[in-house]
This record gives structure tokens, sequence and C-alpha cells, in this order.
């Protein structure tokens, strides 16, 4: 039960990161329209490229958990649909636990790196000076989101295994 109500917090967290990306989205949007009008008219608005390039990593990395959670990530399943039932789950079970993994490593290292950036306070070297650090501590956040999606459905996947159709444990 707890587990239950903490999964669906933490894809309620997942989405709200989802919305941040949108949002994020927009503004690059936004961002690209009036610089290449202003580039038109008269100059180009500095700092919008490293604004953008910070954005960019936001919206990619924000929308990893979300697409998780939606089970939206590309899966190979020529060869999982020909095994049995369980065989599957634990294939499963098996394939998430390495990309848990594989996210818990990222998500350190994206973390030594953001917190160093911030302890730098690592701004662009071109004019004006766009601070970098924020940017790089969400992506820390959004993996570290991803991680935590993964252990849900990694559990998820765990339980089923246990479960027969019924309802029931297996032995």
């Amino acid at each position: 039960m707890m587990m239950t109500r903490l999964g669906h917090f933490i894809e309620k967290v997942v989405g709200v990161g989802a919305w941040f990306a949108a949002v994020a989205c927009a503004v690059m949007l936004f961002l690209v329209v009036i610089n290449a009008i202003s580039r038109f008219l008269w100059a180009s608005i500095p700092g919008t490229l490293e604004v953008v390039e910070s954005l960019m990593g936001v919206v990619a990395v924000m929308m990893l958990a979300y697409t998780q959670a939606e089970k939206g990530h590309i899966g190979v399943e020529l060869v999982l649909q020909r095994l049995p039932g369980r065989v599957q789950k634990v294939v499963n079970s098996i394939t998430l636990l390495l990309a848990l993994v594989l996210a818990v490593f990222l998500a350190k290292e994206n973390w030594k790196m953001g917190l160093d950036a911030w302890k730098i306070r690592d701004f662009a070297t071109t004019y004006p000076h766009v601070p970098l650090y924020p940017g790089k501590l969400v992506v820390s956040v959004g993996i570290s989101l991803l991680c935590l999606q993964i252990v849900v459905d990694w559990l998820r996947s765990i339980k089923k295994i246990f479960i027969i159709k019924d309802g029931t444990k297996s032995e």
C-alpha cells in the first residue's frame, strides 16, 4: 500500500518535471523566434544561444523520466514475445535493474558536475555571462527523477513475477 502511494507520488513529481520541460521548450521556441526576427531587423540578442543550450538539456532529461513513466521508451519485443509469461517478466525486471544501475551512475556523475559548477558559479565565457550551473543542476534533478521512476517500475515488475493472474501469490 505504501509502495503504491510512493509510486503515485513519484509519478506526479515526474509529471511536474514534464510540465517544467514543456515550459522550457516554449521559452526556447520564443527565444529562437525573437532572436531570428531581431537578427533580421537589427542584431542578434546576446546570450540566446547559451540560454537555449541550457534549456535543451533540461528538456531532454526531464522528459526521460516522464517517458519511462508512460512506458514510452523503445523496447525490443521480437524475441521477448516468444518467451513464456514468467520469463518475460523476469527479463523485464533484469532490464530495469540494469537501466537503474546505469541511471544511478549518470545521476551520481551529473550531481558531481552540477555541484562543482554551482560552487564555482559557472558562467558562459561569452557576453552576456549567462549562468550555466542552474541548467546543470536541473539536469541532475531530471536524471534523479529517472532513477526514482525506474525504481518504482522495477519494484512493480518484481511484484508481477510473484503474482499469478488471479491475484494470488506464486510459490
